[in-house]
């Protein structure tokens, strides 16, 4: 069963990066945005879960904070890579 379920990872992945491959710069760029306001989308859906009473400016406000501190650490090199 694992096995199976490591051949289907395996092949779903092979999968997106062959359809990554043929995209032009144009989708790439389309999908890179499209990714990133999705992950926004969920970083504000945690904050209003976290902070129920706050309104879409505070939301706004703590989300750009949150950007700030990521930026921070990957600037810094504070993050590490976990061993696979």
């Amino acid at each position: 069963m694992e096995k199976d379920i490591k051949a289907l990872a395996d092949a779903i992945y092979a999968d997106k990066v062959r359809r990554a491959r043929g995209l032009t710069i144009g989708e790439r760029i389309d999908t890179s945005i499209e990714l990133f306001e999705g992950a926004l989308g969920l970083m504000k859906d945690g904050i209003r879960a976290q902070f129920p009473g706050q309104d879409e400016a505070q939301v706004e406000s703590l989300l750009r904070n949150r950007l700030r501190r990521l930026k921070q650490v990957g600037d810094h090199g504070i993050s590490q890579k976990l061993a696979s």
